[in-house]
């Protein structure tokens, strides 16, 4: 799940000794896919672009079925063995998006930590596929500052931003990605659309009033990256 952030992908090739092409999309990395006339059907939009961020073309059927895709500005794009695998997968952390995912190894991962939450839900070694609208409307669905550490977090805190982590992020994926974290009551709109401007409670909002409570939103720089709240939903 991008949300804004990084994608990890594995690709299966058959044999008799499988390999693995490992991809990992970073900040604007993405896939594009095109009918074979050279017409964009899906991804990201390209327009008068070079070959020059292209990392990987795949090409598949023929006559009218010919499809391709291609992969740019990916940060990597290698291909590994089942021990590479099973090496990128084991520095991950549970993914909210598996059923089978374990909570309690991320728990055990943040509650020993003096980095801030925001911070901690954007390292795939402590959750894996949150993106950055996820570290800012996770906390905000939990009432917690996103500069909070770690160790300040309590169970209860974290046990709710796993929940509303799994919840927001489940349907993105059965609305075919589009991500909404507000509820209906809480929109502007009352015609049951949701725009972008709606669909956040602080993400990309610094400056405008709380949906819920008319506080600004506020903004700040967070390791490498932005992090937006609600001081008045979001208490230090």
């Amino acid at each position: 799940m991008g949300g804004g952030g990084v994608l990890l992908l594995f690709l299966r090739f058959s044999g008799d000794s499988p390999q693995y092409l490992h991809v990992h999309l970073g900040l604007i990395g993405g896939w594009t896919w095109w009918d074979r006339d050279h017409q964009q059907l899906a991804g990201r939009p390209v327009v008068e672009a070079d070959d020059s961020n292209v990392r990987l073309r795949l090409r598949s059927g023929r006559g009218d079925a010919e499809r391709s895709a291609e992969l740019r500005g990916a940060i990597t794009c290698t291909l590994v063995d089942e021990e590479g695998l099973d090496s990128a997968v084991a520095e991950l952390g549970p993914d909210p998006l598996r059923d089978d995912a374990d909570p309690d190894v991320a728990w055990a991962k943040v509650r020993k930590s003096r980095k801030p939450i925001g911070g901690l839900l954007l390292d795939q070694a402590v959750t894996a596929s949150a993106g950055l609208i996820w570290r800012a409307e996770v906390p905000f669905l939990a009432g917690v500052d996103p500069h909070r550490p770690g160790v300040d977090v309590t169970e209860d805190e974290f046990t709710t931003m796993w929940s509303e982590m799994r919840r927001v992020m489940k349907g993105a994926v059965e609305r075919g990605g589009t991500e909404i974290t507000t509820d209906p009551e809480d929109r502007p709109q009352t015609d049951g659309h949701v725009s972008r401007d709606d669909a956040f409670y602080v993400f990309r909002r610094e400056g405008e009033g709380c949906l819920r409570c008319g506080t600004p939103v506020e903004v700040a720089e967070m390791g490498t990256r932005k992090v937006w709240w609600c001081p008045g939903c979001q208490p230090r």
